[in-house]
């Protein structure tokens, strides 16, 4: 976790995993195309297609949106984040299918199934499920990879960028995805990135009481 005083951006002055333009071609790509046109669409466009295609989360929908109204802030940042980008991971060979699920649609499920699982906790609690569950999926879904243009921009989800805002500076059309080492892709960064850009000051600070309460003994 990056301390009080140091953002994304202090920790990645003068490191490699920065901006990486004219760094040097990417390796030869391990998952093909990773963007569909429809990861470019709107947010809030993404957000409908889970909506119509999830009927049976909304339900979990509602009562998380009716406790948390936040949330639905949230659920927008989040799809700004992740887009509606398919999933070609190249260490999930079954996600090269010919109809491979959203990144949001799979994170979305994660978050709203841990937040139903947590229907006897307090309020605070099911909202931590729910981010911790959203988040950590996203993580473990975008860690150790990169984004490619063919001009070599780079997008990597620990790098505190949304992927949406990037995405309408290039061709998605070409992007490709790659397998990285680099500190951007590293699990704990695309978890802290993905956290900070999605839950904004006052829920983070409800959600560290909660932490910190259940750390202590």
């Amino acid at each position: 976790m990056l301390s009080p005083e140091q953002t994304i951006e202090d920790r990645d002055a003068g490191d490699w995993d920065a901006p990486l333009h004219d760094r040097g071609q990417p390796p030869e790509p391990v998952a093909g195309t990773l963007i569909s046109l429809t990861a470019a669409a709107a947010p809030a466009d993404t957000l409908r297609r889970f909506r119509l295609s999830q009927a049976d989360l909304m339900p979990t929908v509602r009562r998380l949106e009716l406790d948390w109204p936040c949330s639905v802030a949230m659920m927008q940042r989040f799809a700004e984040y992740v887009t509606g980008v398919p999933v070609c991971h190249p260490r999930d060979p079954e996600s090269r299918s010919g109809s491979p699920i959203p990144v949001l649609f799979l994170c979305l499920q994660k978050g709203l199934g841990a937040y139903d699982a947590a229907a006897d906790e307090s309020d605070d609690r099911r909202l931590l499920a729910f981010v911790d569950g959203l988040c950590q999926e996203a993580a473990r879904l975008l860690s150790g990879i990169a984004l490619f243009t063919p001009d070599n921009d780079c997008w990597m989800a620990g790098n505190g960028t949304a992927l949406h805002g990037w995405l309408a500076t290039c061709d998605a059309r070409g992007v490709t995805v790659h397998r990285s080492q680099r500190r951007g892709a590293s699990h704990q960064r695309v978890l802290s990135a993905i956290g900070r850009y999605v839950v904004l000051a006052r829920e983070r600070a409800i959600l560290e009481r909660v932490r910190r309460a259940d750390a202590t003994p």
